[in-house]
């Protein structure tokens, strides 16, 4: 467990951050992520303004997990936005430097989530299943493009698909499944980080032949705040 939060937050647990397994405990690491937004948001926002506690919540995600997640969306949509061959995209994805493609998409899902958090309700149940759910969502977006899809040899997808095991989404979606005493509808929201796995795995494999960091990262973002979304509308 301590290995997994070591790798996909920021928390100093003391954990060793190389070859994480057990992915199916992501669920228990989001429900980690998602305290602090709740925390930040239900004190905020009786004396912030909604677009500061807004914010402010978001803030506390990033500072919690780092910015790894968006690098890799910036970097996939430059990949698939690049005219030309597969290696051509693959060198684009793979540029340090950030293009038109990758600094919209930050600003996209940055803005879609901002508002999001701007206008869900203020219950406190309603808070933390709004931040609960849509991060269990991103990260069974990532599991399931881990377990569905190729990775290249090499690099960050290639060695969680190393640990990547056929049990983990069905113990992953079993832990969750409490949510459903709350609500089925918004235990169904946590299959929408799959839905959206499936359709970035695609996209990744159509430009690149595979799924890497970088097209994991892309649902991680993606998925979130199409849940945040969905909540929100009330789907």
């Amino acid at each position: 467990m301590k290995s997994l939060v070591s790798f996909f937050t920021r928390i100093p647990v003391g954990g060793v951050a190389e070859g994480p397994s057990r992915l199916y405990l992501l669920v228990v690491v989001s429900a980690l992520i998602a305290l602090f937004p709740v925390v930040v948001f239900l004190i905020t926002f009786q004396f912030l303004p909604r677009i500061l506690v807004s914010i402010l919540s978001l803030l506390s995600i990033y500072t919690t997990t780092g910015l790894l997640h968006v690098d890799g969306l910036s970097d996939f949509a430059d990949g698939i936005m690049k005219k030309g061959s597969k290696e051509e995209k693959i060198k684009a994805m793979k540029d340090v430097n950030t293009g038109a493609a990758g600094l919209f998409s930050m600003i996209m899902v940055i803005i879609s989530e901002v508002y999001a958090i701007s206008v869900v309700g203020v219950q406190i149940q309603t808070v933390i299943l709004f931040f609960l759910v849509s991060e269990v969502s991103s990260k069974f977006s990532m599991l399931v493009g881990l377990t569905f899809f190729p990775s290249p040899d090499s690099g960050l997808a290639h060695m969680l698909k190393g640990s990547t095991k056929k049990y983990d989404i069905p113990i992953f979606l079993a832990i969750s499944l409490p949510v459903l005493f709350i609500s089925f509808r918004i235990w169904l929201n946590i299959l929408v980080g799959g839905a959206v796995s499936i359709v970035v795995g695609l996209i990744s494999l159509k430009n690149f032949s595979f799924v890497n960091g970088d097209s994991l990262g892309a649902m991680n973002e993606i998925s979130r705040a199409v849940t945040m979304w969905l909540i929100c509308l009330g789907l």
